[in-house]
């Protein structure tokens, strides 16, 4: 049984053991299977007409480049009153519960979301991002599921593991970050994490949830020059938490250019390389 063990002087850094090694490479096998819905899109759609047709052919507003997909499969029209959608004659159209539907009022929810639709293999909502409405396309039969095979990662490095203080602001703050769209899109942090690395503190914001978005000296380099992402195990109360940095991945944009990813705020871009997590190289 081979053994991985920590070669800091700090007596007090973890030991990087078979159980340690096992319950990582299981982590990033679930990540990895999560990502199916993100190598599934095919399409992002800014709706920015009162009426949007799409499907296959180069007639439409919003063209899917789909094998064998209907020429067109609908259109959605964007009045002041309602967002609804017309599928076109003799398309086949169904909902979740698998209702057949010639037309449907697109309510929003609360998460700025439409119920999904489904014709043959795809399916679509509307989504709002940073007040707009934008169309989202799945495909399940996406050649992209297929090819991409993971990213590599750092060796696991002891050295990225820390044992950190997390506080909760006052109260959660909303801020405007960077997105992938090339537009802010607000977020909320609802506290903050800092930690000692070569005698120096570092703090990072955290959102909900524990969610974490880094940027750091690799970006760009050998990992995703967006930054990349980290959830992080935080109480309902002040107190200490780990923060381990071998659990950082890249976020959707970086292997789908139909993703709307944010980007990490000023403050969460750390001043040192953090050789631990995902890189941006892909596997073969």
């Amino acid at each position: 049984m081979a053994l991985f063990f920590n070669c800091k002087e700090d007596k007090n850094s973890p030991l990087i053991d078979l159980a340690y090694t096992n319950t990582l490479s299981q982590a990033i096998k679930m990540r990895s299977e999560g990502r199916v819905k993100y190598l599934e899109l095919t399409g992002l759609f800014k709706l920015d007409s009162t009426s949007n047709t799409f499907g296959s052919a180069a007639s439409n507003d919003f063209i899917l480049t789909i094998e064998n997909l209907t020429p067109t499969i609908g259109r959605i029209n964007l009045s002041k009153d309602a967002l609804t959608f017309y599928a076109e004659k003799d398309v086949e159209i169904t909902t979740d519960k698998d209702q057949k539907i010639e037309s449907l009022v697109l309510s929003i929810d609360t998460n700025g979301n439409s119920v999904m639709l489904y014709h043959e293999q795809i399916k679509w909502q509307i989504i709002t991002r940073s007040g707009a409405l934008y169309l989202r396309v799945w495909d399940k039969k996406n050649p992209a599921i297929e090819s991409f095979k993971g990213f590599k990662s750092y060796d696991v490095n002891s050295d990225f593991i820390f044992e950190a203080d997390f506080k909760y602001f006052e109260t959660a703050r909303l801020e405007p970050v960077d997105s992938k769209l090339g537009i802010p899109d607000v977020t909320d942090f609802i506290g903050q994490v800092s930690f000692m690395y070569n005698g120096e503190k570092h703090s990072l914001d955290v959102g909900s949830e524990g969610f974490i978005m880094v940027g750091d000296q690799t970006s760009g380099e050998t990992t995703y020059g967006g930054g990349r992402y980290l959830n992080s195990d935080i109480s309902k109360g002040n107190g200490k938490v780990t923060i381990d940095f071998n659990y950082l991945y890249n976020p959707p944009c970086a292997f789908s250019e139909f993703t709307t990813c944010l980007y990490p705020p000023r403050q969460n871009q750390l001043a040192f390389e953090i050789k631990a997590g995902e890189r941006i190289e892909n596997k073969r």
